[in-house]
């Protein structure tokens, strides 16, 4: 998929933008602070649904203004789309295809993009909540049944933690059956799709790093078994409910899961260097790219955030030579002369 045409009207600093980009890769360029990142976020907004960001679309709206616009010409799978969105101050946000107003949960599923960040480095060594939070956005993008069983098993899990502040023991074996059941399906298919990227993950890392191997580990809180894996989960629930009671909120399951990532045997969470963070990073981010076109049978759109600056000659070379057939956007403080992307497409952003 790509984009032929992004118009942005009072959208974060942009009061008027427009551009054109090219299949392949497009160079964003301009000084620090300028709005480099702001652009790449108005495309992952316009193909996806919401901003890598922040949840405060108000936040995105150019201070002063009502309301923001971002338009969009996107071509995917032979057809193409106009695609609007209208950012409001104090109304409801509008989703616009083909100018058809449309619900927020039809307009996303047909578009895919990938984001490269800075904070994506936090991932690797800071909270399970960020390792969880990446491979639960990952999933929902290929399978909205997924999508479906995880806000299932949020809002009961939701329940279950404002009745452990006013215990019903019957009421309880509702709710643990009920987050058994959802529970069991979010772990088998974050499984499934672990070993998927887990496949493309180890390739892409051997390269970058030339020769180490990086695998991917799942640590689950519920132990698990061919069979019977919903009386073990319940079981569990069981074991821990006056822990559960004390804590005031449910210590096992798939929101307290969390995902190792090794470097030839060695937990990166402790061991990784800054070079090697970002090398699995990047390699994820690769994966990623390899498993949705699997999936969704089309390749997203590839967006770096300042990815370069940081990476030496043979990581940046790979990199470069990983981004054919994939229409990218990449920010950069400046062309050097001997920059991978010479004669890429320039999109300047130093005047607004």
């Amino acid at each position: 998929m790509k984009i032929d045409r992004l118009e942005l009207t009072n959208f974060r600093n942009y009061q008027s933008f427009e551009i054109e980009p090219s299949d392949g890769i497009n160079l964003i360029l301009g000084r620090n602070a300028i709005g480099k990142t702001n652009l790449l976020e108005a495309i992952y907004f316009i193909t996806v649904g919401k901003s890598f960001r922040t949840l405060k679309t108000n936040e995105m709206i150019r201070l002063g203004e009502n309301s923001a616009n971002i338009r969009a010409t996107v071509e995917s799978g032979g057809y193409s789309d106009e695609l609007e969105i209208i950012l409001n101050l104090n109304q409801k946000n509008e989703y616009i295809m083909n100018l058809d107003s449309i619900n927020i949960k039809n307009y996303t599923g047909d578009f895919s993009c990938v984001i490269f960040s800075p904070n994506d480095l936090n991932m690797i060594k800071l909270s399970p909540g960020e390792r969880r939070k990446y491979i639960d956005s990952l999933i929902e993008k290929i399978s909205p049944v997924y999508k479906y069983n995880l806000a299932k098993y949020r809002k009961i899990l939701f329940e279950r933690n404002k009745l452990l502040k006013r215990p019903d023991e019957e009421l309880l074996k509702v709710y643990d059956f009920q987050l058994a059941s959802y529970g069991v399906k979010i772990l088998f298919e974050r499984l499934k799709y672990i070993k998927e990227i887990e496949e493309f993950a180890k390739n892409h890392y051997a390269r970058l790093s030339q020769g180490s191997e990086l695998k991917i580990t799942y640590l689950s809180t519920v132990k698990f078994s061919k069979d019977k894996m919903e009386q073990a989960f319940m079981k569990i629930l069981l074991e821990q409910r006056e822990k559960d009671f004390e804590s005031r909120f449910t210590t096992v399951g798939p929101h307290r899961d969390d995902l190792d990532f090794k470097i030839n045997e060695m937990s990166a969470k402790s061991f990784a260097s800054q070079g090697e963070t970002r090398s699995i990073v990047l390699a994820l981010k690769l994966a990623e790219m390899d498993v949705l076109e699997k999936f969704n049978k089309r390749r997203p759109i590839l967006l770096l955030d300042d990815v370069f600056s940081e990476l030496d000659k043979t990581r940046a070379m790979y990199l470069s030579q990983s981004l054919d057939n994939m229409q990218t956007f990449i920010t950069s403080t400046n062309l050097n002369e001997d920059s991978f992307f010479i004669d890429s497409n320039k999109i300047n952003v130093e005047r607004l």
